[in-house]
């Protein structure tokens, strides 16, 4: 993730949602922005 949005994880989390496991990372940019990015468990790809 770190790479591909040029910024950095600074808060991550597992959740179930529609019984799929989801990462819910929190990230922060060079910036000072900070957003939130989830990703399937199972396939890695941002939903």
């Amino acid at each position: 993730m770190e790479r591909q949005f040029g910024a950095r994880v600074v808060r991550a989390e597992t959740r179930e949602d529609r019984g799929r496991t989801v990462y819910v990372l929190r990230l922060l940019s060079p910036d000072g922005r900070v957003w939130t990015v989830r990703v399937d468990a199972q396939s890695g790809r941002t939903i």
